[in-house]
C-alpha cells in the first residue's frame, strides 16, 4: 500500500449485465432497457459509485443498438446520480462501430478501454457447457475455441480519439502484464492522457489467472511501470468466490473494485445471486469490515481525468 492510499476511499463499480454471460445461465441477468436500468439504480441505492453498462434486448441478446443504450442511460439518470461507465468491449462478433455505439449514444463519465488482442474464452470445455434455451446461445457455445478479442493498436487509437471527443475518461482494462506495457506506450506517444485509470481483469481464460498472487504481481508491475502516470487502480475478478476475495483484498489495499452479474453469478457457494444489489451489499459489507469508505458518485467524478489530445497540448 502506498501511504497516499491508506485513508482514501475506494470506488465500487457494479457490472450489471455484461455481454458474455448467457441468459440461460441465470434468470436474474437483466435484460431490456427498463430491466437493466432498474438493476443499475438499485445497485446505486445500495452504495455502488459507478454502474458499468452493456445493452441487451428483451430476449437477453447482447445489443449495440444506440437507441437502447440511450434509453437505459436516460432512465438511470432520471433516478440516480451514479457514475455511468459504458463498455467498448461489446460482445463477441461486434464490429468497431458497434463497440463505439454505446459510448457515443450515452456520452458517459467513463468508457472501458481494452488494451490488447487476446484469446478470450468463457466456455472452453464442452462437457461444462450450460444447458441453453435459444439457438443464438447455442451458436455462442459452438464458437468456443475459435474466437479472438481483437484490439489492435490502430483500434486503440481510434477508441481513445472517440473517448476524447466525447469527454469520457477511459478505464483501461488490463487482462495481463503486456497490457500494462501497452498503457505505458500509449501514454508516452500521447494517445492517452495521464494520469490514467486502470482496472485489472482477472480470471478470463486467455489472460491472467484469478489467484490473489496474480493481483499482487500485476499491481506491483502497474505501480512500477506507470508510476506517477497512474491515478486509480482497480480489480474485476471473475467467478465465485474470487470476485469477492479480490474485492476484499483490493479494498484493504485502497484499490477500487468491481462486482456484478457480468463477472459472477453466485453470491454464496451453491446459491446464485438474485440481483446485482446482493453483490453490492456483499462488497459494502467487506468495505465496512476492513474500514474502507466507498466513494460517492461526485467524489469519483472528481478523480476523472479531463481529456486533451496529447502531452504537447497538456504542456501548452
Amino acid at each position: 500500500m502506498h501511504p497516499s492510499d491508506r485513508y482514501r476511499s475506494s470506488a465500487l463499480t457494479v457490472a450489471v449485465t455484461g455481454g458474455d454471460v448467457l441468459p440461460s445461465q441465470s434468470p436474474h441477468i437483466p435484460r431490456g432497457a427498463r430491466g437493466i436500468a432498474d438493476e443499475a439504480v438499485a445497485a446505486a441505492e445500495a452504495g455502488a459509485s459507478c454502474v458499468h453498462l452493456h445493452a441487451r434486448t428483451e430476449d437477453g441478446r447482447p445489443s449495440a443498438d444506440p437507441q437502447l443504450f440511450a434509453e437505459i442511460a436516460a432512465d438511470i439518470r432520471g433516478r440516480s446520480d451514479v457514475v455511468l461507465n459504458v463498455t467498448t468491449g461489446g460482445a463477441p462478433g461486434m464490429s468497431v462501430a458497434d463497440r463505439l455505439a454505446g459510448m457515443r449514444a450515452v456520452r458517459p463519465d467513463i468508457a472501458t478501454f481494452n488494451l490488447g488482442t487476446m484469446n478470450y474464452e468463457g466456455f472452453p470445455t464442452p462437457a461444462r457447457w450450460p444447458t441453453v434455451k435459444t439457438d443464438w446461445e447455442r451458436d455462442v457455445l459452438e464458437q468456443s475455441g475459435h474466437g479472438t478479442f481483437v484490439n489492435t493498436l490502430a483500434m486503440l487509437r481510434e477508441f481513445a480519439a472517440a473517448a476524447r471527443d466525447l469527454g469520457a475518461t477511459p478505464e483501461l482494462e488490463a487482462y495481463d502484464l503486456g497490457h500494462v506495457a501497452m498503457a505505458r506506450f500509449l501514454i508516452d506517444e500521447g494517445t492517452l492522457q495521464s494520469p490514467v485509470r486502470i482496472q485489472l481483469v482477472l480470471g478470463v481464460l486467455g489472460g491472467a489467472g484469478n489467484d490473489l498472487e496474480d493481483l499482487f504481481m500485476l499491481r506491483e508491475r502497474a505501480l512500477r511501470i506507470l508510476g506517477d502516470d497512474l491515478a486509480d487502480l482497480g480489480v474485476a475478478a471473475t467467478g465465485y468466490p474470487m470476485q469477492l476475495r479480490h474485492a476484499a483484498v483490493a479494498l484493504s489495499l485502497g484499490m477500487d473494485c468491481r462486482v456484478g452479474l457480468e463477472d459472477s453469478l453466485r453470491v454464496e457457494r451453491g446459491r446464485v445471486a438474485e440481483s446485482n444489489r446482493e453483490l453490492v451489499d456483499a462488497a459494502m459489507t467487506l468495505a465496512a469490515c476492513v474500514g474502507r469508505p466507498i466513494a460517492g458518485p461526485d467524489e469519483l467524478r472528481g478523480r476523472l481525468t479531463p481529456w486533451r489530445s496529447s502531452r504537447q497540448e497538456v504542456a501548452a
